[in-house]
């Protein structure tokens, strides 16, 4: 949505305010994906933390003052696992015991491998706080014995594979993708799921710990660039700039200030 309307085609407070109108069980803080199809480089992806962690905080505090902070779900971004733990840091003020908080970017991912599924989901069962657990966004059927051995902190998942389906399934019969068909396709992903469920549980080795290379370390200029990105991103985070403020054309500005103060 936001790769094709350039931003959210709404306010956080309308959002809010849409979710405070119905008793829905619970209500997840608006995000930033951080898919390759969406950030496709390092310095996109980190920027779409920040503004996570941004809209976590203002989704927070209005979830209090309408009365929902009880039903308010906060959601992490990332790529690497580090980048989801960075995440929880940065809104662990908001995780109170029998919270659950989204784990995001999971439609697209593998299973396996340092920046997989189980890698990330593995590094934050060592550092959810005591009686938070999660819900993972976007989770692939076929990794549900792979998430068996954290059941301790998975509190559910989601898909969308269901909805992809019944669209196919229309197009290809040439007739409505109705609610009743979409429903039949959602009951049919569920037993589906309930099967796979009561498969015996995958273990993986553990994941060794992975982080992105970061940018910039040699080239005095790469380095201003960089660090210009970081102090954005940190008025970002604490709310001096709105998380939907667009920035990418401050960043040269930004960095040929600080180069030459170096340089002087």
């Amino acid at each position: 949505m936001m790769v094709r309307y350039g931003g959210l085609p709404w306010s956080i407070a309308d959002y809010m305010a849409l979710a405070a109108s119905y008793p829905f069980r619970r209500v997840s803080s608006i995000d930033y994906c951080c898919e390759d199809g969406v950030a496709s480089h390092r310095e996109e992806v980190l920027d779409r933390i920040s503004r996570t962690i941004a809209t976590n905080h203002e989704c927070f505090a209005r979830a209090g003052d309408l009365g929902i902070r009880d039903r308010f779900m906060p959601v992490l971004q990332g790529r690497t696992p580090d980048d989801y733990v960075r995440c929880l840091e940065a809104i662990e003020g908001m995780l109170l015991p029998g919270t659950v908080v989204g784990i995001g970017s999971m439609c697209r991912r593998v299973i396996h491998g340092p920046e997989g599924l189980v890698a990330v989901v593995e590094r934050l069962s060592r550092v959810l706080p005591v009686g938070v657990r999660a819900h993972a966004f976007g989770v692939k059927g076929d990794a549900l014995p792979y998430l068996a051995p954290f059941s301790r902190w998975i509190a559910s998942i989601d898909s969308q594979a269901f909805g992809v389906a019944a669209r196919r399934d229309a197009l290809r019969r040439g007739v409505a993708k109705s609610d009743r068909l979409v429903a039949s396709h959602m009951e049919q992903w569920y037993q589906r799921q309930c099967g796979r469920a009561l498969a015996p549980p995958v273990t993986l080795p553990e994941a060794a710990d992975h982080q992105a290379r970061s940018l910039g370390d040699d080239d005095p200029w790469e380095r201003a660039i960089a660090d210009a990105r970081a102090q954005i991103r940190e008025l970002i985070e604490t709310g001096e700039l709105d998380h939907d403020q667009i920035t990418a054309n401050w960043v040269e500005s930004w960095a040929a200030d600080l180069f030459h103060q170096r340089a002087a």
